[in-house]
Parts: C-alpha cells; structure tokens; sequence
C-alpha cells in the first residue's frame, strides 16, 4: 500500500445496515469484532460479536479472516475507526466501523466525532518530506495532550496526559536525528517548513483531525471518553510508523519506525489501563 493511501477516510456502516447483515446473512460469512473492553462486553454486546480489545488488534490479526466483510464496533465508534484502519492497511478487503457503536444499536443518537481521513502524506515527495509531515503530526499530539492535561481534573488522568506529551516531543527529537542522518545536515529553525514545498496551515492529529477540531470537541467531555479518542490517536500513530517503515530500505530508518512503533503500542497500554478503571 502506498504511502498516499495511509490516511484514507475509513469505511462505515450504520448499525440499521449492520442489523440487516446479522439478520439476513449466516454467521460464517462475516466476522463482527467487539473492541470493548472485557468488562464492557460482559455488561452487552452484539450477537456473535468476537471480543478483540483494541489494544489487542494488531496481535491478533491472524484469528480474522482478511477475505470476508469485516465489521468493528465500540461503544461510540471511536475506537472501531482506529481498528478498522489497521484492518484495512492488513490487506482485509472489506472493514467497516459501525458508525455510533453500541449506543447507536441500542437507539440512542450517535455523537459526531471529529473528522478523519485527509491523505496527510499524499505532498510528499521524497523522504524528508515523509520525516517533515510526521514530524508535524507529533507536535499537533504534544498541543493535544497538553492541552488535555491542563483540562483535567484527575492528578492519574492529567499525569499520564502529561507523560505522553513529553512522550511525542522524543519522538520529534528522534524524527529530526533520522532527518539529519538521510539529508546530510541539521533542521534548521524553520523546520519543516524549510523542506515542505506544500506549507500546511493548521496543526492536525492521527488520521487528518484538525487539533481545534478536537479540542473543541474534547470540551466537556468527560475524561473517559477522552482516554477513548487518545486510545484511537495511539492506534494511529503505531499504525502510521508501521507504514512509514516499509516505506524505507535503509536498516537505521527502519530501525527508528520500529521503535516508535513499539513506543506507540505501550502508550496505548497505558491508556487502555487508565481506561479500565475509570468510572463510567
């Protein structure tokens, strides 16, 4: 899959067309993935539902069938956005989300989320340009989290925010060592504006969310449903160096993609643990 192609505007269905599917198809010609946590999916879920935490996704590829239609669902379709991507850069041909989740199975109005799905990458046209987008994808995460964290009540919830934000300024310290290794010099003050021929306008996070578009909509919102939504940003960002990795040949690039793949991947335990305790 081209890099073009990562930040794709993921598929969806309605849980009205989800409905139909489990009413009018066999249960072995479809996979439906609960990406709740445990507890959430003991309290309901779906009929024949397979529980595959969202943590848990990326291991557990290999018990999905990449060949048949593939629905993902949450409790309000934050976290089935951040699998289904996964799923769909995995080689499965048809994964959909359930816009609304649960809640909009069990008839209650689904919540809009922010918008996802700007092809982030498509301006680049070499691999400094590549260094240059993630690179701003990392500091629209730090604005997020910090701002988050200074909105939060609980000392748990605001540490961890904090801990991320400094989290991503490492990965923008690594970003600009792997710059400076493939270009030959340093970034300068403008970077990377310097290396960008598409200036971008605003800060934006995992997946095209405009960072004011996710602000606002974090206003008000309690620190669960928070803790959901940066549990789909972390998703994104492991998915997103996943794919940058195989986007590159030299071992030392590969290498770093790895890494901050893997650092990703721990953030998300992280949250996922806060998640669980965090009252409803």
């Amino acid at each position: 899959m081209a890099i073009t192609d990562y930040f794709r505007k993921i598929a969806t269905r309605s849980s009205a067309e989800v409905r139909k599917l489990i009413e009018t198809k066999g249960p072995d010609e479809y996979s439906l993935i609960d990406v709740r946590q445990p507890d959430e999916y003991k309290r309901g879920h779906l009929p024949g539902a397979k529980l595959i935490p969202l943590d848990d996704i990326p291991d557990r590829l290999g018990e999905l069938e990449p060949d048949k239609p593939t629905i993902v669902y949450c409790a309000a379709g934050v976290r089935s956005r951040a699998a289904t991507s996964i799923l769909t850069r995995a080689g499965f041909s048809e994964a959909y989300s359930m816009d609304g989740g649960i809640r909009a199975w069990k008839g209650l109005v689904a919540e809009e989320l922010p918008e996802t799905g700007m092809t982030w990458f498509r301006s680049a046209r070499n691999a400094e340009e590549l260094i240059g987008l993630a690179w701003l994808l990392e500091e629209g995460m730090r604005s997020f989290y910090l701002e988050i964290a200074t909105a939060l009540d609980k000392k748990e919830e605001t540490h961890l925010f904090l801990e991320l934000a400094g989290a991503e300024h490492h990965h923008e310290n690594a970003l600009l060592k792997l710059y400076r290794q493939l270009s030959g010099q340093d970034a300068g003050e403008n970077f990377p504006a310097d290396v960008l021929h598409e200036q971008q306008q605003e800060s934006y996070l995992e997946g095209g969310v405009p960072l004011g578009e996710a602000l606002a909509w974090a206003g008000g919102k309690s620190g669960k449903e928070i803790l959901e939504f940066a549990m789909s940003l972390e998703v994104g960002s492991y998915d997103r160096y996943l794919a940058l990795r195989e986007q590159f040949q030299d071992e030392r690039s590969r290498e770093v993609f790895g890494l901050l793949a893997a650092e990703e991947k721990a953030h998300l335990k992280r949250l996922t643990g806060l998640f669980e305790k965090s009252p409803d």
